[in-house]
């Protein structure tokens, strides 16, 4: 358990002839729940596939594993539970909310029975469980294409776990999300952050105030390399967020653990105002 789970080593990738990632350093430790906050372009997309082995770093750079550097892509993929738009696409709408969760465990999108692939009871006690800790065990009778954005968010949540993953991924789970459906599926995950027995998660998103009490580092990405890193409350900066977004915040504030940027005022014809002194 001493190795981190894992570990970006001056990892560097290219597009063709085009810089993606720049000379990226960053380690995951047991434990430590991550946010990557970045615009897009920052090189998010391109830092996650790079993680779950679906791209290599072409331009320099090693990336350990738990301290390996080689290792069977396929269990690794095994052990790190996905939440994404992609994955919520696929999943059958008449197909019923526990069977979806159930589904995570054998990495299948649609429950099928085959041989080896066998459910039983205590499959869908656990599925239960993690709805439960959700705060939606009354979902799991409904039918998938019958719930609400935030429902197979958080659903989708509860079936990342049933591989018991090192590591859990939230690949911009609120895109899209008005705000209300928004912080519903943000409080449902208060629980789980708080919960030892929860394994690393790595939460990405464009907005900060997404970032819960419960993630406890963060990295911020942009255009390709790592802007800042490391605990959160030391990231999340005026200074930080100004130069990220390229637009000025007079102050951060705090509320409930959460960040919330003031930004700078506009001026009447559109352009910045900066008041350098304020």
């Amino acid at each position: 358990m001493g190795e981190p789970i894992l570990e970006f080593q001056r990892v560097s990738f290219r597009a063709g002839k085009t810089p993606i990632l720049l000379d990226v350093d960053w380690r995951v430790n047991y434990g430590e729940h991550w946010a990557i906050l970045g615009p897009n372009g920052a090189g998010k997309s391109t830092l996650l596939r790079l993680a779950l082995g679906n791209l290599w770093p072409n331009a320099g750079g090693r990336i350990l594993r738990c301290g390996h550097d080689r290792m069977d892509l396929r269990r690794l993929r095994e052990q790190i539970g996905i939440v994404n738009d992609r994955l919520v696409a696929d999943v059958p709408a008449d197909e019923k909310v526990w069977d979806t969760v159930v589904s995570g465990r054998w990495a299948q999108i649609g429950l099928k029975h085959f041989v080896g692939f066998e459910t039983g009871p205590e499959d869908y006690d656990r599925a239960t469980k993690y709805l439960r800790q959700l705060g939606w065990e009354h979902l799991r009778e409904k039918r998938f294409g019958q719930l609400s954005q935030g429902e197979r968010q958080i659903v989708m949540v509860a079936r990342a776990r049933m591989v018991q993953p090192l590591m859990l991924v939230l690949d911009e789970p609120c895109a899209g999300m008005d705000p209300g459906v928004r912080e519903r599926f943000l409080g449902a995950l208060h629980p789980i952050l708080e919960d030892r027995e929860t394994p690393a998660l790595i939460l990405v998103t464009h907005h900060m105030e997404e970032i819960l009490p419960g993630i406890t580092h963060t990295l911020v990405m942009k255009q390709g390399r790592a802007l800042a890193q490391g605990p959160t409350d030391t990231v999340l900066t005026p200074e930080v967020i100004s130069q990220l977004y390229d637009v000025r915040v007079d102050r951060i504030e705090q509320a409930h653990g959460r960040y919330w940027p003031i930004w700078g005022a506009w001026s009447g014809n559109g352009s910045r105002t900066f008041n350098e002194a304020s």
